[in-house]
């Protein structure tokens, strides 16, 4: 179980997984990432390879988060199942979306999650009573209508933080894909954001695209950040490597 919460001074690190391979969650944890998420969103992951994933990262000591399929409840619960330590629910627009979620990610009383998978074998019999303190649930503030009600989502029992998904906020507030950054409606929208996270005591959580912006948002106040995939290291390198052999040979 990780116990430990992020904060500003030990901030959370990850980098996202698309590839639905144990292998790949081996190498990631093996070269250091404290957390990597297992994209079943975006990405070709079965819940059967997430859980040889999950169990992989696990046992080499990084976090295993998991993102899920927008608005299904139902995953959340099986997530956990399968040994997530944390969940990501993209999309959460509403204070009625956030208390569906955090209904199926809390065990009873505080939610209605149903009692079973095979956690108490990896992490021992009391899973159950530790669960809901030791497992994270975060909703993804990533859409104008999800902004709008941002306060009370948050503060929702049961809702442990949020996990920001820039680009799709600054499409949906009707702003460019390139520079929204330097928008000051987005800026605004972003510091809202953080001060509700602060305000309820809850993980503040945003994707980045560079090790600036990284560091700019954890200046802001963010306390979990990723940074990049898999897929972009693969193909950043592969691209360079190929480009320098064909200098070798350029006439």
């Amino acid at each position: 179980m990780f116990d430990q919460r992020p904060n500003r001074a030990h901030p959370l690190l990850g980098i996202w997984q698309s590839i639905p391979s144990p292998a790949v969650s081996r190498y990631l944890a093996r070269t250091g990432w404290p957390a990597v998420i297992l994209d079943m969103q975006h990405g070709a992951m079965s819940f059967e390879t997430a859980y040889e994933c999950v169990h992989v990262l696990r046992d080499a000591g990084s976090q295993p988060v998991v993102r899920v399929s927008v608005g299904v409840p139902h995953e959340v619960e099986r997530a956990l199942d399968i040994g997530a330590a944390t969940v990501v629910v993209p999309m959460v627009n509403s204070l009625a979306a956030a208390q569906a979620l955090a209904a199926a990610a809390k065990y009873p009383p505080l939610g209605s999650r149903s009692f079973g998978g095979d956690m108490a074998v990896h992490v021992g019999d009391d899973y159950a009573e530790r669960a809901n303190r030791q497992t994270w649930l975060l909703v993804q503030i990533e859409h104008a209508r999800g902004l709008a009600e941002v306060e009370a989502i948050l503060a929702v029992e049961g809702v442990d933080g949020c996990f920001v998904g820039p680009t799709d906020l600054a499409l949906s507030m009707g702003l460019p894909r390139d520079n929204y950054a330097e928008h000051p409606e987005h800026q605004r929208a972003m510091a809202r954001i953080v001060a509700a996270c602060q305000k309820s005591r809850k993980i503040a959580g945003c994707n980045t695209y560079s090790l600036d912006d990284a560091q700019a948002k954890l200046a802001d106040g963010f306390d979990f950040i990723t940074l990049r995939s898999e897929v972009d290291l693969f193909l950043t390198a592969s691209n360079e490597l190929r480009s320098r052999l064909q200098q070798l040979v350029a006439p």
